[in-house]
Formats: structure tokens, sequence, C-alpha cells
């Protein structure tokens, strides 16, 4: 019977020292190449940051927060924890614009439909205590699209979740401001003065749905008469979604680049695309930057 006891306290005593040592090694510290000497900025997601999770990870009230509607000025969210507790608050991927003193984040300058990790690091302590926060809006999913594969069509994804239904109604090709489109009470996209729309540059964005018809964008001249290999354009999307955002007026710039065929993309961006998608398909932080999605126009698959 004593046999017994003394066997179980050792066991115990084993396994409390191990696990001491696994809470020792989790503790680490801010890499040196950090830039934190800027009240509002955001972290080079080249820089690896440990990831752990404790009492003082940000919390901003709920896993997704919106950008409001303001008279005038930005609209901000603060976090409801590490109230008196001084500290530096971190982000990344690029695109939340964060007081790392604070935690303070300034939604109207953020890029939003992006996931982001928001971390707290106490002073006189090395924890980077870490949680995950979704900027409520839109994105596209960065993409190759072959015409010749009739894969035309651009959607957008809502809230970094590629899953989700969209929250704006079906719209076809007719859909767009040379047609009198300017959206609808759910949705309106590319409502912007004549001159400053994505249309207006031949980037053919449906004003109901938010689609970009990728095959008429070439078509009508987005690249000119003749694109030749490599050819970009960056174009600004304006948008409202009638959503908790309460149609607040948000942004999004795309990229989209054009090549012949699939063979002349460089295996740099092909892989580049591949990896954002999986981390988008899974739920998981795009590495680098997510903004501005990559869409790239293939004429031919080979």
């Amino acid at each position: 019977m004593k046999s017994g006891i003394w066997t179980y306290f050792l066991f115990l005593s084993i396994t409390l020292i191990l696990m001491v040592v696994a809470c020792n090694k989790a503790d680490q510290t801010v890499s040196d190449k950090t830039d934190l000497t800027t009240a509002d900025s955001t972290i080079d997601t080249s820089t690896s940051l440990p990831v752990k999770l404790c009492l003082n990870a940000p919390d901003y009230g709920d896993s997704i927060v919106y950008v409001k509607p303001q008279n005038g000025g930005d609209f901000f969210v603060e976090p409801t924890n590490n109230i008196g507790i001084e500290g530096t608050y971190l982000s990344w991927p690029e695109g939340l614009q964060i007081n790392r003193n604070t935690g303070v984040i300034n939604l109207s300058q953020s890029e939003t439909g992006v996931r982001y990790q928001v971390a707290f690091v106490k002073k006189g302590t090395t924890d980077t205590c870490v949680s995950q926060l979704i900027v409520g809006g839109l994105t596209y999913m960065d993409g190759i699209y072959v015409l010749d594969q009739h894969d035309t069509l651009a959607k957008p994804v809502f809230n970094a979740d590629p899953f989700k239904s969209s929250v704006c109604d079906v719209s076809d090709d007719t859909d767009y401001p040379d047609n009198n489109g300017n959206g609808n009470n759910q949705c309106a996209f590319d409502d912007d003065a004549p001159g400053q729309r994505a249309n207006d540059h031949k980037l053919r964005v449906r004003t109901k749905s938010g689609i970009i018809n990728m095959k008429k964008s070439v078509d009508d001249g987005l690249f000119g008469k003749n694109p030749k290999n490599g050819a970009t354009k960056m174009v600004q999307i304006r948008y409202r979604l009638n959503d908790a955002s309460q149609k607040a007026l948000q942004k999004i710039a795309v990229q989209v680049m054009y090549y012949d065929k699939v063979s002349s993309i460089p295996l740099t961006l092909q892989q580049e695309i591949a990896g954002k998608r999986n981390s988008m398909f899974n739920y998981k932080i795009v590495k680098g930057k997510p903004r501005p999605p990559l869409l790239i126009i293939a004429g031919f698959s080979r």
C-alpha cells in the first residue's frame, strides 16, 4: 500500500516539473526586429512573434468588429480588458491601425475584411498574449482567373470567411454604372463620383453584388487594346453594406495583372497566391501583406 502511494506522489512531482519547464519555454520576448517607435503602427509580418494565450490577450468585446458611420472624424474601438495595465500592443499582418500604448484601433483607417492577430505584452514581462480579431468588411480572394476555362468572375469574401454566404443580392452583367446601376438597399458598390469609379477605369464591378467580371474588364480595355504580360492595374472600389457596419462607407484597392497564359505567370506569384488561398480557406492569418488582393487574369490555361 505504501509503495503505491509513493509511486503516485513521485509521478505527480515529475508531471509538475515538466509543466513548469514547458511554461518557461513559452515565455518569449518580442523580436528585436519589431518596430515599436510609432504610436499608431503595424508590425512587419516578416517578423516571427510567439503566440501565447493568456488573460491579458486583447479583448474587443467580440471576435468581429465593424466600422460605423460617423458624422465627423474616424471610428475607433478599444480593448475592454487591461484597463490600468501598462504594456505594448502589437498587430499583424499589415493593415490594422492600432495605438501601441492603449490598444485603441482606428477602424476607419484600417483595412477591413481582414483577419488579424492582436497581442499585448505586459510591462515588466516577456509574455506575448495573443487574440484573433476580424475587422468586418470584404475582400477578394487572391486568385488566377483563366478566361478560356470560363473562370471569369471574382466574387467578394465577407468577414474573412470564404464559406460565408454573400450579404448582397445576386446581379447579372447589366449591373454597371453605365447601365444606371448604383446598387440597392442591401449593398452598393462603386457608387462614386463620375471619373472616380472603378468602372470608369474599366474594372467591371457589379454595383449590387460586388462581383468583378474579369473577362469583360479585359474586353473593355482595362489593360488597353493589346495587353502585355505583367500589365498591372491598381483600382480602388468603394462600397456600403447593410450589415453591422450600418452602410458605413468602406473601400478596398485591388491589384489586377494580365498574362497571356498560366505558364507565363512567374512561379513566385503562383506560389504567393496558393499560400494566401490556403490560409484563407483554413481560417488562418494571411502571411505577408493581405492587401491589396492580387487578381491575375490569364487568357489561356496553356
